[in-house]
């Protein structure tokens, strides 16, 4: 067994419920792709566990990944419930030369000839880390475009939906929802409204919470779906006031300075202002109504105070501008995590207070790409079996 795993046995902390049922895992969205001989005999899947706030990674067997990975083409860990699922996609297709094992490159080698990532499909997987196997989800009918744009939505333990909205082009006021049902086995296409129209769509993730879905442009705003709704229809919440951006502002870069999450059920932006080098901050707001699309602004912190705190020299960085990682999903105070030359570490904003720090282990994508992008807070009922 991990020594990991043993520890959380006898850990209590903020990051598990008072029974010890549940815990967060901070899970990185690029999964461990491994050979034949790495799992059992009809295992395919599993997960490498670290306490939070280390790196949690899912494991697959490269049938289920066959590319090599790439910052434009990588599997992609999409979703995840507390039932051990797991929401993966992946592009299908043959690999034309052997890898380096689970290596990453900066570009696609040449010779790849007519199996471009671009020509090739993409599927979804549900890895379920229970039994240690995945399945293959049916082909919806659309093409898989933009992963950032599917989750995964539990039912209960044995049920769930996945759901991939696909934006429509600008200047139209409908977009089509892709739903796929485990009860039975098959997608359907749904039309629903599209309110920003003029707009498309940047496709920064999926929060769920929870039965309710929201859809992030970190540029704009949400686009919200209430599952249990009789009638469906997306509904717009701008981002808090003068933060919304022109469109295709930022691209991934956005990812880098800004994010949102979930804290204790309540939604939570944050964002990183460099001010041009001079006295950057860092600011963060919680949602008070979603129909009026208000919210309160909760605090602002100094990097400069940050800086200066004794915590913050203990990591041994540098005093410079970190990327915004996730957002403490049970802590009571404003508590918001940064990426910085391969640490991960928590700090209070409303103090300018370094709570913890970690070596984290995300090797793919490299370096230079960590953001919040790459993380992922998934909440499981913990099965340690590998």
């Amino acid at each position: 067994m991990d020594d990991d795993v043993a520890a959380w046995k006898r850990w209590k902390g903020q990051w598990v419920t008072e029974d010890g049922s549940e815990l967060w895992m901070v899970l990185a969205c690029v999964p461990h792709v491994v050979q034949d001989g790495y799992f059992k005999p009809g295992f395919d899947n599993g997960f490498k566990f670290r306490l939070p706030p280390g790196a949690t990674r899912l494991v697959v067997h490269r049938s289920i990944a066959p590319r090599r990975k790439t910052i434009d083409d990588h599997p992609y860990v999409a979703g995840g419930d507390c039932h051990g699922r797991l929401l993966l996609c992946a592009t299908q297709g043959p690999e034309p030369e052997p890898p380096v094992l689970d290596g990453f490159y900066h570009r696609r080698p040449l010779g790849d000839g007519d199996h471009r990532h671009g020509l090739l499909p993409k599927a979804y997987f549900i890895c379920d880390t229970r039994t240690h196997k995945s399945t293959r989800l049916p082909d919806p009918g659309l093409p898989i475009l933009h992963p950032g744009n599917a989750c995964l939505a539990s039912i209960s333990r044995d049920a769930y939906l996945v759901a991939d909205l696909h934006p429509t082009v600008v200047g139209a006021d409908h977009a089509t929802l892709l739903l796929y049902s485990s009860a039975s086995g098959a997608w359907s296409n749904l039309e629903l409204n599209y309110p920003p129209r003029d707009r498309p769509w940047g496709g920064n993730g999926v929060v769920v919470w929870p039965k309710e879905i929201w859809w992030v442009d970190l540029s704009y705003g949400f686009l919200a779906l209430d599952l249990s709704a009789a009638h469906r229809e997306l509904r717009f919440v701008p981002l808090p006031v003068g933060r919304e951006l022109p469109p295709g502002t930022g691209g991934r870069d956005l990812e880098k300075s800004r994010c949102v999450g979930l804290n204790f059920g309540e939604l939570r932006y944050v964002e990183i202002d460099e001010r041009d080098g001079v006295d950057p901050i860092v600011s963060m707001w919680t949602l008070l109504d979603e129909d009026a699309g208000t919210w309160s602004f909760d605090c602002e912190a100094s990097f400069k105070a940050i800086w200066a705190d004794e915590g913050y020299k203990a990591t041994k960085l540098p005093p410079e501008i970190p990327t915004v990682a996730l957002i403490h999903p049970e802590h009571p105070g404003d508590v918001a995590y940064f990426f910085l030359h391969s640490r991960l570490f928590g700090v209070h904003l409303g103090q300018c207070r370094v709570l913890e720090w970690q070596f984290f282990e995300m090797l793919h994508p490299p370096m230079a790409y960590h953001s919040s992008r790459f993380v992922r807070l998934w909440k499981n009922i913990p099965a340690f079996r590998c």
